[in-house]
């Protein structure tokens, strides 16, 4: 193991100062390339325990401001920044790093965009208190685009009917929206299993449902 893997190593048991990130500094000049070193900053602090999320916030900031790289870098900084901030529940923040992440896209790469969307959709339900947007009714068609296999994980698919919920109720459309909570509620039951059971069961490979709390409260509470 390397210096510079053993001060990560400390950063993630210990936690980071001020005069840790300055030593972080001086380790990196070692590493060829502002990727890696942007690279170096965001795996490092996604292992951060939750406790310690701002410092991991900081940490990939730091990357991002001190090192000027490319989309991908920027992009992935990013996302792991709204994936911290989904973890510790600060969904304004984490909504708003997934859309950082989004204009670091551009208009060249659709398909991570796609993928993105289930991030940005998530987040703005959670954002406007799960009642329609446009921005939702967006993110929600671009979801609807990618791939049956990465839409058929049991979090992902809840995710969908929880967006399709809400949007066939702004637009008026009941009987699409009973089918769609109808299919939430039934994803919450212990006993759910979703379409690649059987796949992801043969790698070793349990499905789980991690919806959040309130997206629950709200599919349970609401009646149509």
């Amino acid at each position: 193991m390397g210096k510079i893997d053993e001060f990560e190593l400390k950063l993630i048991r210990q936690g980071m100062t001020d005069e840790d990130l300055a030593e972080y500094e001086k380790l990196l000049k070692r590493v060829r390339g502002n990727f890696a070193k942007r690279q170096h900053c965001y795996t490092t602090a996604i292992q951060f325990p939750s406790y310690n999320a701002e410092q991991a916030l900081k940490l990939i900031q730091y990357g991002l401001e001190k090192f000027e790289d490319g989309w991908f870098s920027t992009y992935t900084s990013y996302l792991y920044m709204g994936h911290i901030c989904e973890g510790i529940s600060n969904y304004q923040k984490a909504f708003e790093s997934y859309f950082l992440a989004k204009e670091a896209l551009g208009s060249d790469h659709p398909e991570y965009v796609a993928e993105l969307s289930k991030e940005l959709m998530w987040m703005k339900l959670h954002v406007d208190s799960f009642h329609y947007s446009v921005e939702l009714e967006e993110y929600f068609s671009c979801y609807r685009n990618t791939s049956d296999f990465s839409k058929s994980l049991v979090n992902s698919e809840f995710k969908g009917a929880v967006a399709a919920t809400v949007i066939s109720l702004h637009w008026g459309r009941l009987d699409e929206a009973r089918k769609c909570l109808e299919k939430a509620k039934e994803i919450c039951k212990p006993n759910y299993v979703g379409k690649l059971q059987d796949f992801l069961a043969a790698h070793s490979f349990q499905e789980a449902l991690a919806a959040t709390p309130e997206a629950v409260v709200f599919i349970h509470a609401l009646k149509i």
